[in-house]
């Protein structure tokens, strides 16, 4: 399954190298000023790989404040002044990080980054063979961000509209985008692997803290990173703000650890920004900490733990619409290892091991709670993402109580699962866009009128039993048209028979010019032969198809 894996990561990294140094340098940079934070914040009470684990996870936090700059001055003032003043203040703060970093330099400061290392180039052969980013969300992402870097000159200034949903996110791929001065689409693609390197390690923190043992928190990490296909899977649904978000949230956790309230605001203040629904996910672990604290007798912790876990497999067995597709990424034997080894460990951390089997709990019942008639608190993508974490650091917890041996045989092997089981390339459900469809949608910008108006295939989604169908969903490459052409398009139910005269008469109501028509399943399927009079196809590859309305004329 995984054979040419680090081959795609090769010829990923040769097409990108350059892109790919310039993201690196910017995380690096994120990092090693976080790392000068924590270490004057910390001094001797952390270790070096503790909190170099942690600034991982905090990179986002300096990268988000210099992106609002760049892009908040981007109106205002030209762009190379703008650059100038960036760089600076980048080389100043970087230096003062090294000068407080360089006075403890050891061998644990740079093991943790030698693994980011080599997961980045382990996850960098998904995008390989990609033409553009997956899913519909993706789409949407690049259009958000191509509308803030056309925020050149006052009067183009943009105020953030509701439509910019997550603006953190959008908000430093954009100034990505204009550093290295890529394409937003592969800046996205590149991005998002260097976010899936990063979640699993601030894990290594938090178990490191809770057992002293290096070798649990390497276990925690490594089960975070390949325990589960989740959240590695969430780049195939274009889920790239909810990833930064995983991260983020772990740094806000982990600062409420160092108690600076300082560190604690802004962590929570970025979250929030990079992602709305992070701030749900981190109401819900803080209630799960404080409920846990409420009970002072070891006696009753345990009772309430056997509870919450009975509660658990509860769930787990539950195979509804709604909480079925949940567990499908854990349903493995992995699960059962990180259930087996918490209970375990239930005598020695029995608050640590309640608190997250509440927040998990606290998950699943967020997903019940509507707030409108359309949304509840968390939806079932956002939660399938997240349970990584507490698992990861359950499983963590039970393993310091194995030899060291013992929980390095079982690092091995769960690696050695993740290759031969799970698929680290792309889905096939997901890919939207193929190398014909990236053809055809250049042809589409050159050759077509900007007034052009293009119909492209749609369809109805849900993606739980509770809340409401998103409508007029993008089904194939249609969903780039609007914002890699800038041509307006039109959604239609994939499934429409332009064959009638009432889809005909509609057509021309609505001024449709041409159909695009992809090569997916749910893409229009139509002998547009047949209606010589109405419809000719003006472009024509395997994959993709435009064909010109002339019926209206």
């Amino acid at each position: 399954m995984n054979n040419e894996l680090l081959i795609n990561s090769a010829h990923a990294l040769g097409q990108n190298w350059g892109l790919i140094l310039a993201i690196l340098v910017c995380v690096s940079w994120g990092t090693l000023l976080v790392l000068g934070i924590l270490k004057s914040i910390t001094k001797q009470e952390f270790t070096n790989a503790e909190l170099i684990t942690l600034a991982l996870g905090g990179w986002p936090l300096p990268a988000l404040f210099i992106s609002l700059l760049i892009i908040g001055l981007l109106p205002f003032i030209p762009i190379n002044v703008i650059f100038g003043a960036v760089l600076i203040f980048m080389a100043v703060s970087a230096g003062f990080a090294i000068h407080v970093a360089r006075r403890e330099f050891k061998p644990d400061l740079i093991l943790p980054i030698l693994f980011f290392l080599i997961l980045f180039f382990i996850r960098l052969g998904f995008i390989a063979k990609i033409s553009l980013p997956p899913y519909f969300d993706s789409a949407e992402h690049y259009r958000i961000i191509q509308a803030l870097l056309n925020m050149q000159g006052a009067q183009k200034f943009i105020a953030p509209a509701p439509n910019y949903y997550h603006l953190g996110y959008h908000v430093i791929a954009a100034a990505l985008t204009l550093i290295t001065k890529g394409n937003p689409a592969q800046i996205m693609l590149v991005f998002g692997q260097v976010m899936l390197a990063a979640i699993p390690f601030p894990i290594y923190f938090f178990v490191r803290r809770a057992t002293d043992s290096n070798t649990a928190a390497l276990f925690g990490a490594a089960l975070a990173a390949f325990g589960w296909y989740m959240p590695a899977h969430a780049v195939n649904w274009g889920k790239y703000p909810a990833l930064l978000g995983l991260l983020l949230i772990q740094f806000a956790l982990g600062t409420v650890v160092l108690k600076n309230r300082w560190l604690i605001a802004l962590s929570i203040i970025a979250s929030a920004l990079i992602h709305t629904r992070t701030m749900i996910l981190l109401g819900i672990f803080g209630a799960a900490w404080i409920l846990s604290g409420r009970i002072q007798n070891k006696r009753g912790q345990l009772f309430a733990l056997g509870g919450a876990m009975l509660g658990m497999a509860t769930l787990l067995l539950n195979r509804t619409q709604l909480f079925g597709p949940t567990f499908d990424p854990y349903r493995v034997p992995i699960t059962l290892l990180a259930g087996l080894l918490s209970a375990s460990a239930a005598r020695s951390f029995p608050r640590l091991i309640f608190f997250s089997t509440l927040a998990m709990l606290g998950l699943f019942a967020a997903t019940l709670i509507p707030v409108s008639d359309s949304y509840t608190l968390l939806d079932r993508p956002l939660v399938e993402m997240t349970l990584f974490l507490p698992l990861a650091f359950l499983s963590g917890l039970g393993s310091a109580r194995l030899p060291k041996f013992a929980a390095l045989i079982f690092i091995s092997v769960i690696v050695f699962h993740a290759f031969t089981v799970y698929n680290f390339s792309p889905s096939d459900c997901c890919q939207l866009a193929g190398r014909d469809d990236v053809t055809a949608l250049g042809w589409i910008k050159d050759e077509l009128p900007t007034d052009a108006r293009i119909a492209i295939a749609s369809a109805d989604l849900s993606i739980d039993s509770f809340s409401a169908p998103m409508s007029g969903t993008g089904t194939d490459a249609g969903i780039w048209v609007a914002p890699l052409t800038g041509r307006t398009a039109i959604a239609l139910p994939y499934y429409t028979d332009f064959l009638s005269q009432e889809i005909r008469d509609s057509l021309c109501q609505q001024q449709v010019t041409h159909i695009y028509i992809g090569g997916r399943p749910q893409s229009f399927r139509v002998d547009f032969g047949q209606t010589a009079a109405w419809y000719e196809t003006v472009l024509e590859f395997p994959s993709a198809q435009v064909v010109e309305v002339k019926g209206c004329k």
